[in-house]
This record gives C-alpha cells, structure tokens and sequence, in this order.
C-alpha cells in the first residue's frame, strides 16, 4: 500500500473511531494493512487530523465534519 493510500486509510479510521487508546489503533491500522502505524500517525498529527491525548488519539473536532 502506497504512502498516500495509508493516511488516507487512517483517516477514515479515525473518522470512524473519533477517540481510540494508542495500543488499539495501532494494532487496528496495522490489522487495516498499514506497515508503520507510527509514522502515519505521525503524519496525521503533524497535518492537524488528529491530537495525542493522555494514553489515546482524538480526531480534532474540525476535522470531524469532513
């Protein structure tokens, strides 16, 4: 799966699960064919999908009516 192709899957992901712990969602994006998980995340946040909260991924109350 392509770069672009995973951040895409990972924001539907987080689209669908608005808040998820960290453990759970990288064991689902990994489940969802992601290779690296963490570096997509990474991404996410740096792109302002999605915030780190205490021990989980929120999806940015913005982003939620996309």
């Amino acid at each position: 799966m392509s770069v672009n192709k995973e951040i895409e899957t990972a924001k539907k992901y987080f689209i669908t699960n608005i808040s998820v712990g960290e453990i759970a969602a990288l064991r689902d994006l990994k489940a969802l064919g992601i290779r690296e998980p963490e570096r997509v995340i990474a991404e996410l946040i740096r792109e302002g999908v999605i915030v780190k909260g205490e021990g989980c991924y929120n999806l940015l109350r913005e982003k939620r009516k996309e």
